[in-house]
């Protein structure tokens, strides 16, 4: 989606992407980093396995499985049961 508006754009900002509004504990941070680690490495696991065929690889979106794993987790700690998700190809 594209802004020209950059009242809108600043609103959208301050609003979304505010620093600090997620705290994590040392456990919590060192949880995440392993996720994100065992995402970069399957991702290069998957390069070198099958380097010739076309595929989309996690670049630029490497938090994208720790996140979702972690939005998922944090779903399921405040009681639900089930996660559908689905990816336009």
């Amino acid at each position: 989606m594209f802004i020209n508006d950059l009242d809108q754009c600043q609103w959208i900002r301050q609003k979304f992407e505010r620093p600090g509004v997620m705290q994590f504990s040392l456990e919590e941070k060192r949880t995440l980093l392993a996720r994100m680690v065992r995402s970069t490495r399957f991702e290069e696991f998957l390069q070198r396995k099958w380097s010739s065929e076309k595929r989309f690889g996690l670049e630029g979106c490497e938090s994208l499985i720790p996140a979702l794993k972690t939005i998922i987790d944090k779903s399921s700690e405040k009681g639900v049961d089930t996660v559908i998700m689905g990816m336009p190809h």
